[in-house]
């Protein structure tokens, strides 16, 4: 190789050395740039709503209200069906009886769920401000409680039966009542004894009939029958159970 070959051989991989280095430095002022770079803060939209919960209606401020009213708080009913209308209130599903467009009544299930709908029903009343509220409890401090069923033998397989104790409001304030379903065994065992009571007293025709939800002959020891179970559900502004 002559002197002027080695010559340019050398001048190409200086060439090339610089050019590598050069790649190099962009990289490095590219991450540079890169990490200079802050997050930008979320948007409104971004950060999550408050919870339905925190802006939760009191279902027992509603009575009488317009239907309009009530979903103007509420939104749209999840469900209607004749005059029954279902709500979602912060985690709660109440069902709410309307007429005429007016709110005239309402249930609220007595779970940990529903318990701010429930607890403030019971304080209107004043009931014992608990969600494990007894049939007993509810009896003993509304002082007057009619025994209600819808059966209390032969019910089918239709839907699960239901007992009752209902207690009028005073003057023109509507009633409440108290509802546990046939399901558990403390509900099941004190329903058995009631209807034995009642069939030993009437027959058995009279309690397959339902005649005790048209007298009051029964509802203190119904009362005692029920007094450890728990209720189920509140209803305010009930209709009264039954036509006799």
């Amino acid at each position: 190789m002559t002197v002027l070959q080695r010559l340019k051989s050398v001048a190409v991989l200086g060439l090339l050395a610089g050019l590598a280095a050069c790649g190099q430095g962009d990289k490095a002022v590219g991450n540079a740039d890169a990490a200079s770079v802050e997050p930008t803060p979320a948007s409104a939209s971004d950060v999550a709503p408050a919870s339905s919960a925190d802006r939760a209606v009191s279902i027992s401020r509603m009575m009488g209200v317009q239907v309009a009213y009530l979903e103007s708080k509420l939104g749209p009913a999840r469900t209607i069906q004749d005059k029954e209308r279902t709500y979602e209130i912060g985690g709660c599903t109440v069902r709410v009886q309307a007429e005429g467009g007016e709110v005239v009544g309402y249930v609220v299930p007595m779970t940990e769920a529903c318990s701010a709908q429930a607890l403030a029903a019971l304080k209107d009343y004043d009931l014992p401000q608990k969600i494990t509220l007894t049939m007993g409890e509810f009896a003993a401090a509304r002082g007057n409680a009619d025994f209600k069923a819808d059966c209390l033998t032969l019910c089918g397989n239709a839907a699960d039966p239901w007992v009752y104790l209902e207690s009028a409001g005073p003057r023109v304030s509507p009633g409440i009542r108290a509802s546990a379903v046939m399901v558990s065994d403390a509900t099941i065992d004190a329903s058995f004894r009631i209807r034995d009571a009642i069939k030993a007293a009437k027959g058995e025709d009279y309690v397959i009939d339902t005649g005790f939800n048209c007298s009051s002959e029964f509802d203190q020891m119904a009362v005692r029958e029920l007094k450890n179970v728990r209720i189920d559900e509140i209803e305010v502004g009930y209709v009264p159970y039954g036509v006799c």
